[in-house]
């Protein structure tokens, strides 16, 4: 029960109440408010949640209008108009598509029987008219074998000396495994990302067992053995003019937490090369310490890790116009709106991207590339600056689309950096082509076992990718590392000389022939 204040009138007590009212209303209507934007943001990231776990992965939009005159200029071929593209038609004849030529080719002829080259008529003898020819593509089962190495001694009698023949030298001496399985392992687990846990199963249906422990240890003895190739690429990577770097998250069992592999890429070296660090921490300190040595042009996302390197002296920093793109085509997936300002932002973008793609497929040198970057895309540019520093404040800052506006304009001078430079890419989508096979891999096998094995895991996916960007074939090249091992052990070969980009093609080639013909006298005196 209130009590009343004598000096206090009904009219004062009345108007002091509705002013508490009125202030616990606006307070209410605040709390309602931000509630309200607390709701709509769990839902935008529910939705875009569920799009990345269940939508298409590509960014959806519209084709890109025309560009203009300069560029339209293309390599030869029949073109063909669809929705503002000039494309060229694809010849879709069969087998024109697919190179046969670099397989062995067995022969299997189909002839009439004897008792049936007699015509059926006059029973005179038939005269051969001619032969056609078809092709298919068949396969031979996987084949394993034991190689079963004879060494034979001599002996002098009459000096009591003792001659041996020469040993073969293997990666893992005193292991079961030759180098042709061992290739097939690291082949299978970090091209085609096959756990060793089911590698260990297929083995099992040959008649093999094997257990994927036995497996991991192989894999890590040959990774030990080849990490002077992994000191080699840091050399020939932080050697590079131009870095693109990024990072993925990856399980790592021992200690129990989330890990990174962040990856570094130079597009420049050879036809590219790319190198993976293990780390425990996603702090930007692993990255800094590590590009110690670098100085030239380095290209990152936004993440705020990169900061300490953007501005440090001999480093010119670049930035990623596609993370920009991504967030306003994330507020089109939220919003399911095609009119709005997000599908704008990303419309206005098109003709960027594709300028780019015509300059890279007409092969321009750095020096054409900057120059129409600055004659076509920096209008562009300059007109998406403008228009988004007048829309910034009429837009909720917590919004998704206020985020994806404010994180644009603050990330404005190292996404139009490239402008300045041919060399430099108008995106970090290469680094990120690199991390997709990390991201497939690691769906398949849940996780590393430890700090050092993942080291041994980002080398082996290092050499894979690199040769693979070389266009070396990865079986091959890992089975000829394997076969100079015991070189690199001795120090009779640089194992720089052996990385993807510089490796001599000409002792690949001798190698592979080596192998074929052991593999042909193999089949042939097993029957197989």
């Amino acid at each position: 029960m209130l009590i009343k204040d004598p000096n206090i009138t009904d009219l004062q007590a009345l108007e002091m109440a509705y002013a508490v009212s009125c202030q616990e209303l606006k307070q209410a209507r605040v709390t309602i408010d931000i509630l309200k934007a607390e709701i709509v943001a769990l839902q935008e990231k529910l939705k875009l949640a569920q799009d990345k776990e269940f939508g298409k992965s590509s960014e959806r939009s519209s084709p890109p209008p025309p560009l203009l005159d300069p560029l339209d200029k293309t390599e030869d071929g029949e073109k063909t108009s669809v929705s503002g593209y000039i494309r060229k038609k694809k010849n879709k004849a069969r087998g024109k598509t697919t190179d046969l030529s670099q397989l062995p080719c067995f022969q299997i002829l189909h002839d009439l029987a004897i008792d049936a080259k007699n015509c059926s008529c006059c029973q005179k003898p038939l005269v051969l008219l001619g032969q056609e020819t078809s092709k298919k593509l068949e396969v031979i089962p996987q084949k394993l074998f034991v190689a079963e190495h004879v060494y034979y001694k001599y002996t002098c009698r009459s000096c009591e000396t003792i001659v041996e023949s020469k040993r073969e030298k293997s990666a893992i001496p005193k292991a079961l495994a030759g180098d042709s399985l061992i290739a097939e392992i690291l082949e299978n687990k970090y091209q085609h990302h096959l756990p060793l846990y089911r590698q260990s199963q297929i083995l099992e249906n040959h008649g093999i067992r094997i257990s994927d422990n036995t497996l991991s240890n192989w894999v890590m003895q040959t990774g030990e053995n080849l990490l002077p190739l992994y000191t080699a690429l840091w050399k020939a990577i932080l050697s590079a003019r131009y870095l693109q770097v990024d990072e993925t998250p990856v399980k790592i069992l021992k200690p129990d937490k989330k890990g990174y592999l962040w990856t570094y890429f130079a597009p420049r070296v050879g036809a590219g090369l790319v190198i993976f660090e293990a780390s425990l921490s996603r702090s930007g300190e692993i990255a800094k310490k590590r590009l110690e040595p670098f100085s030239g042009l380095l290209q990152t996302d936004g993440y705020n890790g990169y900061q300490a390197l953007r501005n440090r002296e001999g480093i010119r920093a670049f930035g990623c116009l596609s993370h920009a793109r991504r967030k306003f085509n994330e507020v089109i997936t939220v919003s399911g709106d095609t009119n709005g300002i997000a599908f704008e932002m990303v419309e206005r973008l098109k003709p960027l991207y594709l300028l780019e793609e015509k300059m890279r497929k007409a092969k321009y040198p750095p020096g054409a590339r900057k120059k129409f970057r600055q004659k076509i895309a920096r209008p562009i540019l300059k007109s998406i600056h403008s228009w988004l520093l007048e829309l910034a404040p009429q837009v909720p800052t917590k919004s998704k689309l206020g985020h994806a506006i404010a994180y644009t304009l603050k990330q404005w001078p190292f996404i139009t950096h490239y402008l300045r430079h041919g060399w430099v890419e108008i995106d970090t989508n290469w680094v990120e082509n690199q991390i997709r096979p990390i991201a497939i891999g690691k769906k398949n096998f849940l996780f590393m076992g430890h700090e050092q094995s993942a080291t041994i895991h980002a080398l082996f996916y290092s050499l894979v990718l690199s040769a693979i960007l070389n266009k070396l074939n990865p079986r091959l090249y890992l089975h000829f590392l394997l076969s100079q091992v015991h070189l690199i052990r001795q120090r009779k070969v640089d194992p720089y000389l052996l990385l993807p980009h510089i490796v001599e093609k000409a002792l690949l080639k001798k190698f592979a022939e080596s192998n074929l013909q052991f593999s042909k006298s193999v089949l042939n005196a097993l029957k197989f």
